[in-house]
């Protein structure tokens, strides 16, 4: 079974209003993690989705293909920092001014995590942001 549709099984038991960590994971080895604020049969508003892939990726390879392959997001990603030895990086859509949202994706390893980020004088706090259950797979399948 997809992550996808685990995933989308596991929000159809929770009920509107419910709070927290959801978590799945396929027999192939791949988990995603999503902290939900609120859901609904058509959408789900969220603080954080985490996803693991089955495979350990390169950093390198990582990083040259998401920002072409994370399609999921209202704009494209680019790489802020990435770090072949430590294994990781951090992907962000651009910011044309201070007060501005921003999406950002830090990968490590096997795991890579979405959250949005609202910047308001100067000053950056996590955001929650909605997606439609479709929304919320294609941003699975782009990252695992």
């Amino acid at each position: 079974m997809s992550l996808r549709k685990t995933l989308d099984e596991a929000l159809d038991r929770a009920t509107s209003g419910d709070k927290g960590a959801i978590e799945v994971s396929t027999p192939d080895g791949r988990q995603a993690s999503v902290d939900v604020v609120d859901v609904d049969r058509l959408g789900v508003r969220v603080r954080s989705v985490k996803v693991r892939r089955a495979d350990d990726a390169p950093i390198k390879e990582l990083a040259a293909e998401l920002p072409t392959r994370l399609r999921s997001l209202p704009d494209r990603v680019v790489p802020v920092e990435v770090d072949s030895a430590l294994g990781g990086g951090i992907f962000r859509t651009p910011v044309q001014s201070h007060d501005q949202d921003y999406f950002q994706v830090d990968v490590r390893g096997r795991d890579s995590e979405v959250r949005r980020y609202t910047v308001k004088e100067g000053e950056r706090e996590e955001a929650d942001f909605t997606l439609t259950r479709d929304g919320l797979g294609r941003l699975l399948d782009d990252l695992s």
